[in-house]
């Protein structure tokens, strides 16, 4: 880690419209993962990269236009 991006697990031919707003939700719970788009589960991965719990990071491509918005983080029990 040590501040370099690790990518986890890819889901190939995921197609997301352009010049529109989505929302992106993560659920994490110990080593169990699972990604929403707009609603949808797109991926749902085990992965144990990350052991302690405390941070969180936004990433893009540099040749992307991204923008973020009411970005939260919390914990749900």
């Amino acid at each position: 880690m040590a501040g370099k991006r690790t990518q986890l697990q890819t889901k190939e031919g995921l197609k997301v419209a352009l010049s529109e707003w989505h929302m992106l939700t993560v659920k994490m719970k110990g080593d169990h993962m699972e990604c929403f788009l707009d609603s949808k589960k797109e991926q749902d991965v085990k992965d144990a990269t990350f052991k302690d719990a405390g941070k969180v990071g936004l990433w893009s491509k540099a040749d992307a236009v991204t923008h973020f918005d009411d970005f939260r983080v919390s914990e749900n029990q």
